[in-house]
């Protein structure tokens, strides 16, 4: 189920009110987490009922997994040795689905394998491969009831697409009372609204300039490619943060309290600081399950480089089964190594400047993760230096890159609203609290415009979210 769509409209008013009045007067929590795990398994479910089965699998080894760790096997060996069955098998499994096909035809085009790839496994096998890692860790205990595990390892928000959140941060939070709160829904709807503008009204405008001009590769101009890189490095932040926000806004009407997964990118001076603040619940991942023991920045400059880069390119791989992924994430790393190493030159540079590079290096290596294969991916980047026209940044029209006037100054006004609610995000972390915040005039002047740009973009016609294939 899509949260652009009418189902999901009418599923989370229903899902909501059931969980506050199962939860209202109870002291068990069980009702109402069975309850989260019936409505997570319909959300999940509704496109195609053999996912199901997948993601209970999961849920069944790690929850078995998790409490053989913690009450059952008492050598350290034992558990190290568990832990890695564990997490063969579940890696194993999304290796499975993401790379049996794209292997199989190295083999054989005519006998290629045609593996369908289920929607959000990439996300929920991370998030329930938190539980058994922390238990390892010693850093929390097995949870007793299965129905709550069940209900932390489908939670619908972020069953798709995440965020990835840890078993320590959501998991206990199944075990609170959540009632009805309106400043606590009020908060969240004007998440999902902000997210539904990116969505709809930025995303959706961006995707269009974007494919007519990458479908059109050979004959654009190196300006228009550049531009055309440009504007889908903004595509996939409005995409892929327009899911996570509403996902983020849904968790809190709940009465849950999810992880930020965006905190403004682009404004990021540096690499490795665009890095902290784009995709934060997976770069984090990473981090604290790979990088870090792998030995981090622990064991010298040249093993500091060797794990960065094997970090970004496992991160290249879980993103998708094409050499163009693994590219964009060997690139991703490869250039945090350069920056630490030039980094007392960096220093001198006017922030401005640092801003920009950064964009321009995202946008350098999202080429990559636009591109349909390294072919294209060479092509756009050879024509944008080789190919350059000037004269074409006047002759070429914004109007005529697939939108025209009407739609083109509808994405400018976007533009305009994202920087500013991004801006006040930056300096003050809660743009949607300072919105809640106001006197009620401005305040639904601010609901107003941001339902009549929403509607006024019905027309262009969501997408599928970027993220739902990896």
């Amino acid at each position: 189920m899509l949260f652009n769509s009418v189902e999901f409209a009418v599923f989370l008013p229903v899902a909501a009110i059931v969980y506050f009045i199962l939860q209202s007067g109870s002291k068990s929590r069980t009702p109402a987490n069975l309850w989260l795990v019936i409505a997570s398994y319909f959300f999940y479910m509704y496109a195609d009922a053999r996912y199901g089965l997948l993601l209970l699998a999961v849920t069944l080894v790690t929850f078995v997994s998790g409490h053989l760790m913690g009450h059952v096997i008492r050598e350290d060996a034992a558990k190290k040795r568990l832990l890695a069955l564990t997490v063969i098998l579940l890696v194993g499994t999304l290796f499975f689905f993401k790379y049996a096909g794209l292997l199989s035809s190295l083999v054989s085009k005519d006998e290629a394998l045609d593996i369908i790839l289920p929607v959000g496994i990439s996300f929920y096998i991370f998030q329930s491969l938190t539980y058994v890692f922390e238990i390892y860790r010693g850093s929390m205990e097995p949870e007793s009831s299965f129905i709550t595990y069940a209900a932390f390892s489908s939670f619908f928000p972020v069953l798709l697409s995440g965020p990835i959140e840890r078993a320590p941060r959501l998991l206990p939070q199944f075990r609170e009372e959540h009632v009805f709160d309106y400043e606590r829904i009020r908060h969240g709807l004007i998440r999902m609204a902000y997210g539904y503008f990116l969505k709809i009204v930025l995303a959706s405008r961006l995707a269009i300039m974007v494919d007519l001009i990458y479908d059109s590769y050979m004959d654009a101009t190196g300006y228009q490619l550049f531009l055309g890189t440009c504007l889908y490095s903004l595509q996939i932040f409005c995409d892929f943060a327009s899911y996570s926000t509403i996902a983020i806004g849904t968790a809190e009407i709940l009465g849950f309290t999810l992880t930020e997964n965006f905190r403004q990118p682009f404004f990021a001076d540096s690499c490795s600081d665009l890095w902290r603040r784009w995709h934060i619940s997976l770069n984090s991942w990473f981090r604290d399950y790979v990088y870090i023991p792998l030995g981090g920045n622990r064991k010298g400059q040249a093993r500091k480089y060797l794990n960065i880069l094997i970090v970004f390119t496992l991160s290249g791989m879980w993103h998708g089964a094409d050499i163009t992924f693994i590219i964009w994430g060997m690139l991703s790393g490869l250039f945090q190594i350069v920056e630490d190493g030039i980094a007392p030159y960096r220093a001198r540079f006017p922030k401005w400047l640092k801003i920009s590079i950064t964009f321009l290096l995202f946008t350098f290596a999202v080429c990559f993760f636009r591109a349909d294969d390294i072919g294209q991916a060479m092509t756009v980047i050879g024509r944008v230096f080789t190919a350059f026209d000037f004269a074409s940044i006047l002759t070429t029209s914004p109007f005529a890159l697939g939108l025209g006037v009407f739609h083109f100054l509808f994405l400018l006004a976007g533009l305009a609203v994202l920087l500013v609610y991004d801006i006040i995000n930056e300096r003050t972390g809660d743009t949607a609290g300072k919105i809640a915040s106001c006197k009620a005039p401005v305040r639904w002047t601010i609901y107003f415009v941001l339902v009549l740009m929403i509607l006024g973009s019905t027309s262009i016609g969501a997408q599928e979210f970027i993220y739902f294939k990896f």
